[in-house]
């Protein structure tokens, strides 16, 4: 059975959670399982495409912008041509909306050519819909086959706009556990990272530098945490707006030689980067008047699978991402003395440290690989065809 994958841009070389998300999800399914359809080009340097994702995938991707053009007049003969040439070529069965943003789509496709479908739910986008006018994503929801939200924070959400709880069905997201395991860091790359830090203990934060992550939390906790740990530094990797008001924070807060803003560094090293670490710190906050949340947290389960204590807010989806007490600690991210607190907690004690380190691999191995993802979605892929099929007969 074939499914297609409707992701508008969420999808390389667009770089971002969602889109490595729905990568992941076609490398668990495999290419005789499901084929891709975006809107983005691929990356080209010169004139040679950058089809590094495809060849990853080996499942057929179909690029196809003016599909998704905003003129009507370009984007109506482009769709239409597109998805023939899908519908014979892949014969699909089911569609996998990326979004409901793509949820017209869905609705189009069901209408027309009776194909169910599938739309993922992450957070902030199910906020989002609450300030729009346009009706087709919330109907996108109402009449999916099934809602697969991150987590039971986003489960929720998507219930306040009428899915049907049958419907409405957590699958979180999967972890690479061959790449992000326990290993060591070079001693070049930590050179590079940490300079003269290179001896001391390491609390470590990736995420983009915005205020939703609470890298401010963590830097107004650090003086109470140099008064017991003194050899302790924290290490932000990522890159945003925000990194100005960090620095700034760090300076007043009398903490600047501990912190250390590592900027962006490339996707390849991020098990590395892990490594580094001897405890991921993230004390995320629900900002809902922004429609900025943590659907789920899919760092939590990387550092968890690479051997690492994680201390996150309690706020949004991570709670599903966090099992407090045995792979970290859940925090109030308001809270910088309740981090450092925490962060003490873990620095002193190598034993507590390694005991969480090993409990959260075991649970990302137990619960959150993609293996386990990808036979959880073609159970829920095929029902829904089944359910697809008796209406027809039943027609």
């Amino acid at each position: 059975m074939k499914s297609l994958l409707i992701s508008k841009i969420y999808f390389p070389p667009q770089v971002g959670g969602i889109s490595q998300y729905m990568v992941s999800v076609a490398k668990a399914l495999g290419p005789e399982e499901i084929c891709c359809l975006t809107g983005l080009r691929a990356k080209s340097y010169g004139t040679n495409n950058d089809n590094a994702v495809e060849r990853e995938l080996q499942a057929r991707v179909y690029r196809r912008p003016y599909a998704f053009s905003p003129a009507t007049v370009i984007q109506g003969p482009a769709l239409a041509a597109t998805l023939m040439e899908i519908m014979v070529r892949e014969r699909p069965q089911v569609v996998q909306l990326a979004s409901v943003f793509e949820g017209y789509l869905g609705l189009h496709l069901n209408r027309w050519l009776k194909l169910p479908y599938v739309v993922y739910a992450h957070g902030n986008e199910i906020l989002q819909i609450a300030e729009q006018k346009w009706e087709k994503p919330r109907l996108c929801l109402q009449r999916a086959s099934r809602v697969l939200a991150n987590s039971y924070f986003t489960a929720e959400l998507v219930s306040r706009w009428g899915a049907a709880p049958e419907r409405n069905i957590v699958l979180h997201p999967g972890c690479d556990t061959e790449r992000f395991r326990p290993r060591e860091t070079g001693s070049e790359l930590r050179q590079r990272v940490l300079g003269h830090h290179c001896g001391k203990k390491v609390i470590l934060t990736i995420g983009n530098l915005v205020e939703r992550k609470g890298h401010d939390m963590v830097i107004k906790a650090l003086p109470k945490v140099l008064r017991v740990v003194p050899d302790a530094i924290y290490l932000i990797v990522g890159d945003g707006a925000c990194r100005p008001k960090l620095e700034d924070l760090a300076s007043e807060m009398g903490v600047r030689d501990h912190v250390v803003l590592a900027g962006y560094l490339s996707d390849h090293h991020l098990p590395e980067i892990y490594a580094l670490g001897d405890v991921f710190v993230m004390p995320s906050r629900a900002r809902i008047e922004n429609c900025d949340v943590e659907g789920f947290g899919l760092v939590f389960l990387e550092a968890s699978a690479c051997g690492k204590p994680v201390i996150a807010g309690r706020s949004g989806g991570i709670p599903d991402a966090v099992d407090h007490g045995v792979t970290g600690y859940l925090v109030d991210p308001g809270d910088p003395d309740e981090i450092a607190e925490y962060l003490i907690r873990i620095l002193q004690d190598p034993t507590l440290a390694g005991r969480l380190g090993e409990s959260g691999r075991k649970r990302v191995l137990r619960e959150f690989t993609w293996d386990h993802f990808a036979s959880k979605l073609r159970q829920i892929l095929s029902s829904v065809v089944d359910e697809q099929s008796s209406r027809t007969a039943n027609l």
